[in-house]
């Protein structure tokens, strides 16, 4: 198969493939982090989520993360969710809910050029930049996520949390 060296690339087959094909073409993608750059956006204290692409069956998420920055606990909202790791070094914990209360069931490390898969059938997850560096993450989600439940550690609770991008390409929005 011929590598994917584009993001326009990258997005054009998405939008031509069948479910079956969605992780064949990530596996595809050789594309230089300056493509990704363009879309960057960073703060100190938290990670940012940029928009690349936004369609109904899909959308692509730049998230770029400081050093020591971290998700909550949280879920996909019923979706597929594969991270790609483009820069620098990321931490996975995985957790299950055994009895209402949470466990850790897999941590693990994602690197340059690695991928994670998660859905909500596999428990909630966070991810952590635990690096010195900065990083930069390609989330793509089958379907698009609007909302999501995150773990509140005060009260021991999901709480429903809106999903909102750090920044949205004009020329890459569509409806959805």
């Amino acid at each position: 198969m011929t590598p994917i060296t584009t993001i326009e690339q990258l997005v054009e087959c998405f939008e031509e493939a069948a479910p079956s094909e969605q992780v064949h073409i990530l596996k595809r993608a050789q594309i230089p982090l300056s493509e990704f750059e363009a879309y960057a956006s960073w703060e100190s204290a938290n990670y940012t989520r940029n928009c690349i692409a936004r369609r109904d069956q899909f959308e692509f998420i730049l998230l770029c993360w400081e050093k020591g920055v971290k998700t909550g606990i949280h879920d996909h909202a019923g979706q597929n969710c594969w991270v790609c790791q483009l820069q620098g070094t990321l931490s996975e914990v995985r957790f299950e809910d055994i009895n209402g209360s949470l466990k850790p069931c897999y941590e693990g490390s994602l690197e340059p050029g690695s991928m994670s898969y998660m859905d909500d059938s596999m428990g909630y997850h966070l991810l952590e930049n635990a690096s010195e560096e900065r990083a930069m993450t390609l989330h793509v989600y089958v379907n698009p996520i609007d909302s999501c439940q995150v773990y509140n550690e005060e009260t021991a609770s999901f709480e429903t949390s809106e999903m909102e991008y750090h920044t949205q390409p004009i020329q890459n929005a569509k409806a959805s």
